[in-house]
């Protein structure tokens, strides 16, 4: 299995690389931008389009600015090509649709790169919280405020509803949380319109799922769950290193008990998954996925 990677960023460079090399995945890059030699890759391109019709790969990795993310997916699979894109995997409900639509009828497999949950601290909580009674669900994820790219560009699909959206509408899927009875959510932008700040409460069936995404303040990056007499939180849950014990915190009772996790790849574990999916031709395997989410971020704003 051989994959192109449309786009040189910043994740492809530090982890998906990182990860090809050391299970010896056969890949090739496209950038436009870069121009030097990429070690490991067995080809590169400097035109997306050359890429895709020369790279002889069956995978697509598309690594791009999010407002280009639709627009390359419908090419691959056009070529049919199975497709990864980066979340979030388009700007619109409408973009992210069609794209389930082609992926059908080519019979090709697409899927939004969100792969914070296949962590192991994720799967643990997941698995200490299954048939407990939860009330509340609150997770906080605060970076400072980028420097002049991607994330600051409306143009390019920037700000933090594209750049974390997919992480708040992840978890009510992870949970299970289906109709949303209320919400109350704030939206702060800049001068320029770009949305930098979400603070959201959604009332789900005895269920609360609150939090506070923003660029700029101080680094914070978490999910606590809350029971009756117990709560358990994980940090570092969206963006877990590949390369440090993590550890799961339970308070019961005035106890605090603490759970170390080892290192874990993520992104390791997903792609794992995604090769099994296209083996044993489940191209459809995360479609429902994909609709959830992305509804929910378009909940977030209408």
């Amino acid at each position: 299995m051989k994959i192109l990677l449309l786009g040189y960023s910043n994740i492809v460079r530090k982890r998906i690389i990182k990860f090809f090399l050391k299970k010896k995945i056969k890949f090739c890059i496209a950038s436009k931008s870069y121009k030097g030699k990429i070690d490991g890759c067995y080809d590169q391109f400097d035109s997306y389009e050359k890429a895709i019709l020369k790279s002889k790969a069956n995978i697509v990795h598309i690594s791009l600015p999010n407002s280009l993310h639709f627009y390359w997916a419908k090419k691959a699979l056009k070529k049919n090509y199975h497709v990864i894109v980066d979340k979030p995997i388009c700007i619109n409900f409408k973009q992210t649709k069609e794209l389930i639509k082609l992926s059908r009828k080519k019979k090709r497999l697409i899927v939004e790169a969100t792969y914070f949950n296949y962590h192991n601290q994720v799967k643990q909580l997941l698995k200490i919280c299954s048939n407990k009674k939860i009330y509340n669900i609150n997770s906080k994820f605060v970076i400072p405020f980028p420097k002049k790219g991607i994330r600051t560009s409306n143009k390019l699909g920037g700000g933090a509803l594209m750049d974390m959206g997919p992480y708040i509408s992840a978890v009510p899927r992870l949970f299970n949380l289906k109709k949303i009875k209320s919400k109350k959510i704030t939206i702060s932008k800049n001068k320029n319109g770009l949305i930098y700040a979400l603070d959201f409460e959604f009332n789900f069936d005895r269920i609360k799922y609150s939090g506070f995404f923003k660029f700029g303040g101080d680094y914070t990056n978490e999910l606590t769950v809350n029971m009756k007499n117990k709560f358990i939180k994980i940090q570092r849950v969206f963006s877990p290193p590949d390369d440090k014990n993590l550890f799961l915190t339970i308070k019961q009772k005035n106890k605090i008990k603490k759970i170390k996790i080892k290192k874990d790849n993520c992104f390791g574990n997903f792609f794992k998954e995604v090769k099994s999916k296209i083996k044993f031709k489940k191209n459809i395997y995360y479609h429902d996925r994909i609709l959830k989410d992305s509804y929910f971020r378009n909940k977030i704003i209408k």
